[in-house]
């Protein structure tokens, strides 16, 4: 299919799926959950993200939940469409993947300050390496369990993931794919910079805490 596009207009075709996925990534869905569940604006609750804990903390475990499941949709959506209809195409792949995560970390309908960026980055990974994203959700969900923050499981699965990518997976040898890959988590690493230091100084709350919706958090 890709092979009979004419080469003058690949990159054309490049840009409109990189677009179409930035749009599809900017649509705010922790924001959108809380202003139509409870009524309040998700940015001046709680930690202030615009991501599924933050709702979770809000409003409960299932409108966190559902805000997930929707976020990481905008990341898989587009990805598994390009592999299914070009699957040997892992740079096309990847431009895609690319462009839900940049959409939901810089939505323009909130002036471009969106989410950290996991849960799309999760489904957009999901259509790529699910193994990689199986295990980057065992180190997730180990860290959460064991120490109830939920950024240092984000932090530290979005690494197993990576790490996975670069020393294991069959597209390991396509330098885009573990660029791209690389330059997730850093952005990742990057919007969760407020949490390391919270982290590293002792004052991140856990899932747990009773006073999470009144802290700064994931």
């Amino acid at each position: 299919m890709w092979d009979s596009i004419p080469s003058s207009m690949q990159p054309f075709v490049y840009a409109l799926l990189f677009v179409f996925g930035f749009l599809l990534g900017s649509i705010p869905w922790a924001y959108i959950v809380a202003k139509v569940v409870g009524g309040i604006d998700i940015r001046k609750v709680g930690s202030g993200n615009v991501g599924a804990t933050n709702v979770a903390r809000t409003l409960g475990l299932k409108w966190g939940t559902l805000v997930f499941v929707l976020d990481a949709l905008k990341g898989f959506i587009p990805v598994i469409v390009v592999r299914l209809l070009i699957p040997y195409n892992i740079e096309l792949a990847m431009a895609t993947a690319l462009a839900p995560i940049l959409g939901h970390m810089f939505t323009p309908f909130l002036g471009f300050k969106g989410g950290k960026g996991v849960a799309t980055a999760v489904g957009a990974f999901a259509a790529l390496t699910p193994l990689g994203v199986l295990i980057g959700f065992v180190v997730w969900i180990t860290v959460v369990l064991t120490t109830g923050w939920v950024s240092l499981g984000s932090l530290l699965g979005s690494l197993a993931v990576f790490l996975w990518v670069f020393l294991f997976d069959p597209n390991r040898h396509s330098l885009p794919f573990v660029v791209v890959s690389g330059i997730v988590v850093l952005f990742i690493w990057i919007r969760h910079y407020g949490n390391i230091k919270r982290l590293l100084s002792g004052k991140e709350p856990k899932i747990w805490d009773k006073k999470g919706k009144q802290q700064e958090g994931e």
